[in-house]
């Protein structure tokens, strides 16, 4: 027999084996096992607050009618548990006292559809948190048996659409940013560029106060980089404008990523001199607030400091 096909077999029986013995601790353990043999393309959850609707097109996931994009580990999270629930006990039958008594009525309840192509794979409910280790009360597929359930279900359900929503702006390779423009607000503007690639890049700076510049080659290139990646701390209400929000234009820029060019405009709303006032002899610090509009969304958003100072640069601070 060739040595590639022992192999083999000797693979087949180690998995057939690793099989048979989860298959008996699954038994040895009593706890009963919910398993599906799909992923959903729609997830609706219902929570005392709101109902969210999450649907998957074109290998990515949607929230609402207003289709927000949804952050793709948060959502895998929800598949995953919804794949594979461990109920470890029955503690009870469905019926009106014990449904208050382990909150799985409406105000309380977290209720989840998941379904593809239309069809329901499953639905969950559930209840309050059991005092140990955070298991949750829960229903299964419309099941009369109330379970307590392994994990966190509850906390990895209880969601809004802001805790969803995906924070990200723009995610480029970072090979692919071959350039940024900064125009800040007083009209003052500069230019780096890198061109060519592997050993052949060469740097160019062009613009505002840059004619007497000597470029730190590694400083331009860790700029550029760390302009792959733009996240929004949080966003704001769709009806949200610059006017509405006020504050002042801190810096604009454009930035050049791999086939297309992406912008982003930065706005600051310094702290009011009541706030310095009332906050002169205490420890509180008190800071700006900043925010964006890009084009690369529809929606404004409010950046964080550190996103700010990826872009708030001038030539002296990629110089030698």
């Amino acid at each position: 027999m060739k040595t590639r096909k022992l192999i083999l077999i000797i693979a087949d029986i180690i998995l057939l084996s690793v099989v048979i013995i989860q298959g008996i601790l699954k038994t040895r353990d009593g706890a009963k096992y919910f398993e599906l043999k799909q992923e959903p393309d729609c997830i609706t959850i219902q929570t005392p607050s709101e109902t969210i609707s999450l649907v998957l097109e074109n290998d990515n996931w949607f929230i609402g009618d207003k289709k927000y994009p949804a952050d793709k580990n948060s959502v895998q999270n929800l598949v995953d548990a919804l794949s594979y629930i461990r109920a470890l006990d029955k503690v009870a039958s469905v019926n009106e006292n014990s449904s208050i008594k382990y909150e799985l009525v409406d105000g309380k309840k977290i209720s989840v559809t998941a379904s593809k192509e239309g069809k329901t794979l499953r639905s969950l409910e559930i209840g309050k948190e059991a005092t140990a280790n955070s298991h949750a009360y829960i229903t299964v597929d419309g099941g009369k048996d109330i379970f307590v359930a392994s994990g966190t279900l509850k906390s990895i359900f209880d969601k809004s659409t802001e805790t969803l929503r995906s924070k990200s702006v723009w995610n480029f390779e970072q090979s692919d940013i071959s350039s940024a423009a900064i125009t800040f607000a007083d009209g003052k503007s500069w230019t780096a560029s890198r061109i060519g690639s592997g050993e052949n890049i060469s740097w160019n700076i062009t613009g505002s106060e840059t004619e007497n510049v000597e470029m730190d080659s590694e400083k331009i290139s860790q700029m550029l980089n760390s302009l792959a990646n733009v996240n929004a701390v949080s966003w704001y209400d769709d009806n949200a404008t610059i006017s509405s929000l006020g504050g002042d234009l801190l810096l604009s820029a454009k930035v050049g990523a791999s086939d297309k060019n992406v912008s982003i405009e930065i706005y600051e709303i310094k702290p009011s001199q009541e706030a310095l006032a009332e906050n002169s002899d205490s420890d509180v610090k008190t800071e700006s607030v900043f925010y964006a509009k890009s084009s690369e969304t529809p929606y404004i958003f409010r950046v964080a400091s550190y996103v700010v100072d990826k872009f708030n640069k001038k030539p002296q601070d990629i110089a030698k």
